[in-house]
């Protein structure tokens, strides 16, 4: 007789020990599930971004290898190939395509108009890629302020269960408590991640920009010289950049 009662009484902690982060969302009350709802969504969000962002952001998807391969003979003191440069830039909208086909669009005009046009487009290149990741960086913004919201929201409930049925009621005014410490952890849970995925995918975008920049600049001479007369060495522009002024800092400094 006295086994049945000290079994169910285990049952009993058992299933309470085991409850589920739903679980414990339903128990919060309507306006619980409406604040961890809200935050779900903002984790959807986020999720949906991230994979997005590591699927479409990938090195050979930014530089294309055709791309780089010509590049990569340009640096090392080859004579670019013209035909096969653009070839290799056609029909692809990867910024590294995009700027170099600015470049041979200015083909044979002077240095500075060259310049400001590669620079524009990896400006504009830039700018859009940072676009596409600042929903992370937003939700990372706003998902600590839902939870905070909620935290008082959560602490209003229970202050004002306190007043009307005294404190004597102990399980009403812990559920406005509990569902406060709740959307403060929800909130924190998605910013977090949301913010250091945020920094991550910036940090590739500026890293690929800067091996952009070494292949581009040694292309930028090449594109100007042909403007020279053939009887006249090539001389370099006075203004040809250097590692200390490379052709994509201005792009990289206003993201």
């Amino acid at each position: 007789q006295k086994t049945e009662p000290a079994t169910a009484a285990e049952t009993e902690n058992a299933d309470e020990a085991g409850d589920s982060l739903l679980d414990m969302i339903l128990d919060s009350g309507i306006t619980g599930v409406a604040f961890m709802g809200i935050l779900g969504l903002f984790s959807v969000v986020a999720g949906t971004v991230a994979v997005e962002r590591a699927v479409n952001m990938r090195r050979e998807q930014l530089m294309p290898i055709a791309c780089v391969e010509e590049l990569e003979k340009v640096a090392h003191g080859s004579a670019p190939r013209y035909s096969a440069l653009a070839d290799s830039c056609d029909n692809t909208p990867a910024p590294l395509a995009v700027i170099v086909q600015s470049g041979l669009a200015r083909q044979g005009q002077p240095f500075a108009e060259v310049e400001k046009s590669m620079e524009d487009a990896a400006s504009r290149e830039m700018a859009d890629l940072r676009a596409r990741i600042r929903p992370l960086n937003t939700v990372g913004s706003i998902a600590p302020l839902v939870g905070l919201l909620g935290t008082v929201v959560g602490m209003i409930i229970a202050f004002h269960t306190a007043s009307q049925s005294g404190l004597g009621k102990a399980e009403l005014l812990a559920k406005g408590i509990y569902m406060a410490l709740l959307t403060t952890a929800g909130g924190l849970s998605v910013a977090i991640p949301s913010l250091l995925l945020g920094s991550f995918f910036s940090g590739r975008v500026e890293r690929y920009f800067r091996d952009m920049d070494k292949l581009l600049i040694p292309l930028v001479p090449h594109l100007v010289k042909r403007t020279q007369p053939a009887q006249e060495p090539p001389q370099p522009p006075k203004s040809t950049p250097t590692s200390t002024n490379p052709l994509m800092s201005n792009a990289i400094r206003a993201s």
